[in-house]
């Protein structure tokens, strides 16, 4: 019983520390995109930017669902990917994605006339 849950705190030990990273990743990029702007710093787009692209990047481990078994070095490169599109980059990504999506819905697929 004991051993069950060492294991346990083990592995979210673990899960927290892959968080941790994707983070640091999404921090990093959010910063580095922040000071490449011409926009004015300030304290609150700086704090903004930062959790918006930690954030993304920390959602890279979704991929995880359609790609079990990923090793670390490319959930980072999805978790930079997503922290270099950013939100506006996603929001691009995802209206036509959806809109690709419902095209395919209106017009009954991709069938051959």
């Amino acid at each position: 019983m004991v051993e069950k849950g060492i294991e346990m705190l083990a592995g979210l030990r673990e899960t927290l520390g892959t968080l941790a990273l994707f983070a640091a990743v999404g921090v990093v990029i959010g910063l580095g995109r922040l000071l490449n702007s011409k926009e004015d710093l300030t304290t609150r787009l700086l704090i903004g930017r930062t959790l918006s692209t930690a954030g993304l990047s920390m959602a890279a481990g979704t991929v995880l669902v359609w790609v079990p078994g990923l090793p670390l070095i490319g959930q980072l490169g999805v978790s930079a990917g997503l922290a270099c599109l950013g939100t506006a980059g996603l929001e691009i990504l995802f209206s036509k994605a959806i809109s690709g999506a419902s095209g395919i819905v209106k017009g009954g697929g991709d069938e051959q006339n």
